[in-house]
């Protein structure tokens, strides 16, 4: 069997792809501060740029790292809507879902728990208070 036509078999098998978080990996238009409800006022507010994925938590700014990308985890392989999802990765695992654009309804957050890992207060709180609407740009460290 030729391996193109071994390949084409195979491809509506293989699961959904992630990447790690870097700059240029993303849409810019995925970029800004998305407020639970739409509010950006609201806390806890989750920001995307391309330095990375943030949480806002009263008046800190902290950075959720590692993160891994996955462009067609809403939908496999052959997924070409606009749903992406952003994992953070704790213990070989993913704590969180952020689901970007969810349900194909841009400037839409959700951020889903799977139960993976037991997670600290702010992840805690990020989920509760999902789902989360873009709201303006993304916020900038204070200095």
């Amino acid at each position: 069997m030729k391996p193109t036509l071994l390949l084409a078999l195979l491809w509506p098998a293989l699961p959904a792809l992630a990447i790690p978080l870097a700059p240029g990996v993303l849409s810019p238009g995925l970029y800004g501060s998305y407020g639970p409800g739409g509010d950006c006022q609201a806390r806890p507010l989750v920001s995307l740029d391309d330095g990375g994925l943030y949480i806002v938590v009263g008046n800190k700014r902290g950075k959720v790292e590692p993160v891994d990308v996955c462009l067609s985890c809403a939908g496999g392989a052959r997924y070409e809507g606009i749903e992406i999802w952003l994992s953070p990765q704790v213990a070989d695992t993913y704590a969180l879902h952020f689901r970007f654009n969810a349900g194909e309804q841009a400037g839409r957050l959700e951020v889903e728990d799977p139960g993976n890992v037991s997670l600290g207060a702010n992840l805690r709180a990020v989920a509760a208070a999902s789902p989360y609407r873009r709201c303006g740009p993304p916020v900038q460290p204070a200095g």
